[in-house]
């Protein structure tokens, strides 16, 4: 699922070096559960005529696993150039890709083996002899320790640093078992379970798909919220002003259509206000939005909240099932302007969450 979806977006929207990284770390990390699968490993291993090939190609998606997800988080934290940017990513895919070129020469130089399930495979090959899994191992283990320093160090409470900790969170068990299997590798220890690390690597699995998808799902609720706040101003100023173009659905994802509403949303309280300054100064013959009082010129000297409320019960009262229908007078142009704490999106919301509370009351006003 978090493949797919990742695929998906990259295809709807313009691909980038951190959305690649992103496909491949989780492609290959679903490639190292299908691998150890039964059937498929059988299926793998009779295709290629090779006894338990499909393990060898498991290390390799291991490794392009580590190197995905080591070119999505060290090109994020970059401060770089993208061309600067996108020579580290080739670098560090050449390195993946010699590691892996190497872990299955060592795997064919240990001579066929009987075939066998994976679990057995490993019990077996992960002792003193395990030689072809201590390179990969090692790689492993350095790139996703970076991976998930870098994680933890960009973490927090916004919508995307908590998906990325979600995300380190699954790193770092695979950190974990990459070191249990090191050990058990390099005969260190020989107590360490492959059944353990195994049911830790599935955790991490769900852990990594979980914080990919995160973002996704927060994104998809929050764009359902924040059309039904909006939904109320949008319906009037879509009456208002039906030219702009409210009310037409946008295709493309919902984040998408919610943009493109509350950009039709800014454009039409400009319209209006433009509207009511042409009514109000048609009799002294004044020129309108471009000869603007002083007052409406200054920037009002009132909270956020109480600013918003003054644009939404202007608009409110332009209604013609409103109370006092018309007595609301325009509160200016400098009004319209979203406060400096507040970015072009967050005013259109809390302006259209002033208004959908004045059109909750207005049924229990008019009784």
């Amino acid at each position: 699922m978090a493949t797919g979806l990742r695929i998906g977006w990259a295809l709807v929207n313009k691909q980038s070096l951190v959305s690649t990284a992103m496909i491949l770390a989780l492609g290959n990390l679903a490639a190292v559960a299908a691998l150890n699968w039964q059937p498929l490993t059988l299926l793998i291993d009779t295709m290629f005529s090779w006894p338990n090939i499909a393990m060898a190609f498991s290390q390799i998606a291991l490794i392009m696993c580590a190197a995905g997800s080591c070119v999505m988080i060290t090109t994020v934290a970059s401060a770089r150039t993208p061309s600067g940017a996108r020579s580290v990513a080739l670098a560090q895919y050449a390195l993946a890709a010699v590691i892996a070129a190497l872990s299955l020469a060592l795997f064919f130089a240990q001579g066929a083996q009987p075939q066998m399930s994976p679990e057995e495979y490993l019990r077996r090959n992960l002792g003193s002899g395990g030689a072809s899994w201590v390179l990969p191992l090692i790689y492993v283990l350095l790139a996703m320790s970076l991976v998930m320093w870098a994680g933890l160090r960009h973490s927090s409470r916004s919508r995307r640093g908590r998906a990325l900790f979600v995300f380190t969170v699954g790193i770092t068990l695979i950190v974990a078992v990459a070191v249990l299997f090191l050990l058990r590798a390099t005969g260190l220890v020989e107590s360490v379970g492959v059944g353990t690390g195994a049911t830790l690597l599935g955790c991490a699995m769900v852990a990594v798909a979980v914080g990919a998808l995160l973002p996704s799902i927060e994104d998809w609720f929050g764009a359902r919220r924040e059309l039904r706040v909006i939904e109320p101003l949008l319906a009037e100023l879509g009456r208002r002003h039906a030219d702009v173009g409210i009310g037409v659905r946008p295709h493309g994802p919902l984040v998408f259509r919610v943009a493109e509403r509350m950009s039709l949303i800014s454009d039409a309280l400009f319209l209006e206000a433009s509207s009511e300054r042409r009514t109000v100064d048609a009799p002294s013959g004044r020129a309108g939005d471009a000869d603007q009082r002083p007052e409406e010129l200054t920037a009002p000297a009132v909270t956020p909240t109480e600013q918003a409320r003054a644009i939404a019960a202007w608009i409110h009262a332009g209604r013609g099932d409103s109370p006092g229908h018309g007595h609301v007078r325009f509160p200016g142009f400098a009004w319209l302007r979203q406060p400096e704490v507040y970015s072009d999106r967050e005013w259109i919301l809390a302006i259209a969450r002033e208004y959908r509370a004045l059109d909750r009351e207005r049924p229990s006003a008019q009784r």
